[in-house]
């Protein structure tokens, strides 16, 4: 009786550690063939409880220190993803059009990579308040909280993970006119309301 209940311990404890690192996104370092550093994350969900949940995944190399690749799926659904329009704030819309060479790892729902300004994925991960409407073909879209401003999404904190990553990296801080956030930006009181249009390119 007296090994059972250590047995019995032991896979709780086990278990606690194996849920202690679901919660960590899977951010992956590395090194190409022509040497350049590289960073990647896993998807993760935006903001939502319903299955067809948009998720999110990026990559970078510092062959391309300025751009990363953003991938955006749908699970449960066939339509492919054609672009997305990501908010910040109350008024600030960056849309992402720009399909990239880069393949999108195979996740068994639809997902279509694109290629961004590094500072995309920084304004995702800092940014106090935003959501994402992605765009699939045939013209239906779908609306989701990324940050609430209360409550950030495991996407949010994924991309923050991931920049945190490439700062390590490069020894650099976020890109100019990022601002990593303070108490005013997280109670929506920050820079973030300006009347700024992005086009990413069609």
């Amino acid at each position: 009786m007296k090994f059972w209940w250590v047995g019995a311990l032991g896979a709780l404890v086990l278990a606690g550690c194996a849920s202690k690192q679901a919660l960590v996104p899977q951010v992956q370092q590395g090194q190409a063939a022509d040497g350049s550093k590289t960073v990647s994350v896993a998807p993760e969900k935006v903001q939502c409880s319903r299955p067809q949940c948009p998720v999110l995944a990026a990559s970078w190399t510092s062959a391309k220190d300025g751009q990363a690749v953003l991938t955006i799926g749908l699970p449960y659904q066939q339509a492919t993803v054609t672009g997305a329009d990501f908010h910040f704030g109350s008024q600030e819309v960056v849309r992402v059009r720009s399909r990239s060479q880069t393949a999108p790892l195979a996740q068994g729902y639809p997902a279509t990579a694109f290629d961004v300004p590094l500072r995309t994925v920084e304004r995702i991960a800092y940014g106090p308040s935003s959501w994402v409407r992605v765009y699939t073909k045939g013209g239906a879209s779908v609306d989701e909280a990324i940050n609430s401003g209360e409550h950030g999404s495991r996407a949010f904190t994924a991309m923050h993970y991931f920049v945190t990553a490439i700062q390590t990296a490069t020894g650099k801080g976020p890109s100019e006119g990022v601002n990593p956030g303070g108490l005013m930006d997280r109670l929506g009181m920050g820079r973030d309301d300006k009347s700024k249009n992005a086009d990413l390119g069609s």
